[in-house]
């Protein structure tokens, strides 16, 4: 059999079809393809690489943490502000 190339769109929209509850037979009948190509597919669009992962937490954890950075800081300037029209 000769092997046919999917378009990416094509390959996203079953995926996604087969997150939406239809069953992969159908898809896999209705795209002529196997269900190990419609798995491969799924793994590739699904899943990150596992230090990509990681990074990924990291960055999170980096940015939560910066968000309570600014959120301080926010404060300590609101509490400035306040200090200062009262002097006035």
């Amino acid at each position: 059999m000769a092997h046919k190339h999917h378009p990416k769109e094509a390959r996203i929209r079953a995926v996604q079809q087969q997150d939406g509850g239809r069953p992969a037979s159908e898809i896999c009948k209705e795209m002529n393809i196997t269900p190990g190509t419609l798995k491969r597919w799924r793994d590739q669009l699904h899943l990150l690489a596992p230090s990509d992962a990681v990074k990924m937490r990291e960055q999170e954890k980096l940015i939560e943490h910066m968000a309570r950075i600014v959120a301080d800081q926010a404060v300590r300037m609101r509490i400035m502000e306040i200090a200062l029209q009262k002097k006035r």
